[in-house]
């Protein structure tokens, strides 16, 4: 059992669920399996929105799907993509990622 300093530490983030890119002036969802609910709505409709606004989001229209191949250079703007590893490979193979994150590009 948590003490309530312990749940208070547990309540998370608030996030936007549009995010503003000031270099493109694009507009994205910020929604993914962390969002929980949307502040001052009731709790039923809140996930209801979430979980319609996440099956949008993930629309096979929007899906990108990379076939690897070696050598391959995978680039993509984090502030407006949803991302994730799909292990799609037999072991012993393994995936070998190389993270690089730029800041401040104009």
């Amino acid at each position: 059992e948590f003490s309530e300093s312990e749940w208070a530490a547990l309540e998370g983030a608030i996030h936007p669920l549009v995010r503003f890119n000031p270099r493109t002036g694009r507009k994205s969802l910020y929604v993914a399996s962390h969002a929980s609910r949307i502040i001052d709505w009731p709790l039923p409709e809140g996930r209801l929105l979430l979980r319609e606004l996440m099956d949008h989001a993930i629309a096979p229209r929007f899906v990108y799907r990379h076939a690897w191949r070696r050598g391959d250079l995978v680039i993509w703007d984090n502030c407006s993509t949803q991302h994730l590893a799909i292990n799609d490979y037999a072991l012993p193979q393994r995936r070998l990622m190389y993270r690089t994150t730029v800041k401040g590009l104009q």
